[in-house]
């Protein structure tokens, strides 16, 4: 790996993991007269040429101290405003996956075919048997926590709220949550269960993973072997996807579109069959 790509790997982490993700946060969750709010409009507006404006063009724009932009960019995952930018790259290669996907000649065909055919490989690839031992764990364990990428987090907020009318309270950690702290306090008697599609957040957060005393699971399409040192036990949706062990240029398809999705649907579904409907 070149060093240019060697630093484009070193600027992620669990919070560091997309600009756009953490300032779209602030943007939804703060008052516009707070001044975390201020600065994310502001990154934002400029978001293509973000790599082009320097701390000063900030500082005189928006009236801030050089401090109070050092403590927001940190309080968003990144080491510095030079570290921040270094995300942009990033960020445009998963723009142009966006397109992608949705640039069919039919994408009403292209989703009606590929969304068959994904259905069938989940169900064809998934190990029964570790849906059990998930199953099983999330019953029993002290503690139950989904570490998700915020923008894909939606199916885990979904069976959170499902399991919750249960009586199973499950925890999310995300890029842009709060609750990071979470993670090194968990327990030989609780459970963690990362999900990435892609297997990028998985790569991003290893070294937040490594030390967690929990059970671990992730739950992927990417065969990489370096998961193995830091998950027990490794839930693949397809056997279609290769394997890489470095965070890669956006994947826009199906499976990384709906995969997780039906994951959580498969995992409830059992659930409520083992536990509800059989009791």
């Amino acid at each position: 790996m070149d060093e240019n790509n060697k630093k484009q790997q070193n600027a992620f982490s669990l919070k560091g993991f997309s600009i756009t993700s953490s300032l779209l946060a602030i943007i939804n969750n703060s008052n516009e007269d707070d001044i975390n709010y201020v600065l994310a409009n502001y990154l934002l507006e400029r978001i293509d040429i973000l790599d082009k404006i320097s701390i000063y063009d900030v500082i005189d724009y928006c009236y801030v101290s050089r401090s109070t932009i050092h403590r927001f960019v940190k309080s968003i995952g990144f080491e510095s405003f030079t570290h921040m930018k270094d995300n942009i790259r990033h960020m445009r290669v998963h723009t142009r996956a966006f397109i992608d996907f949705v640039n069919q000649s039919s994408f009403h065909d292209y989703i009606m075919t590929s969304m068959v055919d994904m259905l069938t490989d989940i169900n064809d690839t998934i190990d029964q048997q570790k849906i059990e031992l998930l199953v099983d764990l999330i019953k029993n364990s002290r503690n139950v926590v989904i570490l998700n990428y915020d923008t894909s987090s939606s199916s885990a907020k979904e069976f959170q709220l499902e399991m919750t009318s249960l009586g199973r309270l499950i925890k999310i950690v995300t890029n842009i949550s709060g609750n990071t702290g979470i993670l090194p306090a968990l327990t030989e008697d609780d459970l963690l269960i990362t999900c990435s599609a892609s297997g990028n957040y998985a790569i991003a957060t290893k070294d937040d993973v490594k030390d967690v005393k929990a059970r671990k699971f992730l739950i992927t399409l990417n065969h990489a072997k370096q998961f193995e040192e830091y998950y027990d036990t490794i839930i693949f949706l397809s056997d279609k996807f290769q394997s890489c062990d470095y965070i890669s240029n956006g994947m826009q398809n199906v499976y990384t579109r709906y995969g997780i999705n039906y994951f959580f649907d498969l995992l409830f579904n059992r659930y409520v069959q083992k536990y509800i409907i059989d009791r």
